[in-house]
């Protein structure tokens, strides 16, 4: 847990300075100080990024809870084999579980309501919003959660590999809550972010295509029923000369 906090910490440092880049070109045309109305939807995109980084932590704390209730506290959080262990060993186990069990309430109800305000004040101030934050947003949360999958999925798939085929029972054995978990709840955050960023950009392009598409070539003059021939004018203008010529 540890870990994900710290991993947590530089996500939001590098959404804040996209969402800050992204407000600027949104402002582009415009002079280079953001105006309070910007600054006020960067916040908004930030803090409600912020709030799912939360809500991520409370769901791996709970996860963790529920797995080590199911099967065992040692699958988990790991620990030497059962004719070793200590004592306290087995209380130490529970405390664990009693604490995830409480920092993912606590963690995943905050980060809830935290995105969920936000998710309302950002469409109560600009509904249907599609611009450069509302991307950037995506962008970051698609990068970050897929970066963090990266990281703990495949470690935690070695790990749970390796405790089945590899390492002996009487050895100490990797807990599955330090990666594992950690890396499924990121790929399903992942899968979320992509599917919105994709969707997003797909209407962005159709949007542009409709607006700024090729121009056809103009349409040819239409040569049905014309007449062949000087027309009236030409006529009367011929008149009117050879009527001068009589007089002359």
């Amino acid at each position: 847990m540890t870990t994900l906090l710290a991993a947590a910490v530089p996500l939001i440092v590098i959404a804040f300075v996209v969402l800050l880049v992204a407000a600027l070109v949104q402002q582009r045309g415009q002079p280079v100080e953001l105006s309070t109305s910007a600054l006020f939807r960067t916040y908004l995109y930030l803090a409600s990024l912020a709030g799912v980084v939360a809500f991520a932590i409370g769901l791996v704390a709970l996860l963790n809870a529920g797995l080590a209730s199911a099967g065992g506290g040692q699958l988990v959080y790991g620990g030497p084999p059962d004719e070793s262990r200590p004592l306290a060993f087995a209380s130490q186990l529970e405390r664990r579980r009693g604490e995830d069990a409480l920092r993912g309430l606590t963690f995943g109800t905050f980060g809830v309501l935290f995105w969920l305000v936000h998710w309302l004040a950002r469409n109560r101030l600009s509904p249907g919003d599609q611009g450069a934050l509302r991307r950037a947003y995506l962008f970051v949360g698609t990068a970050g959660f897929g970066v963090a999958t990266l990281v703990f999925l495949p470690n935690g798939v070695y790990q749970a590999l390796s405790n089945w085929l590899i390492v002996p029972a009487s050895s100490f054995r990797q807990g599955l809550g330090d990666s594992l978990i950690p890396g499924i709840v990121a790929l399903a955050i992942w899968l979320l972010f992509f599917r919105l960023a994709a969707g997003g950009a797909r209407g962005n392009d159709r949007r542009r295509a409709f607006r700024g598409g090729p121009s056809g070539p103009p349409p040819e003059p239409n040569m049905v029923g014309a007449s062949i021939g000087p027309g009236p004018s030409s006529r009367s203008a011929g008149a009117e000369a050879a009527t001068g010529r009589e007089e002359g």
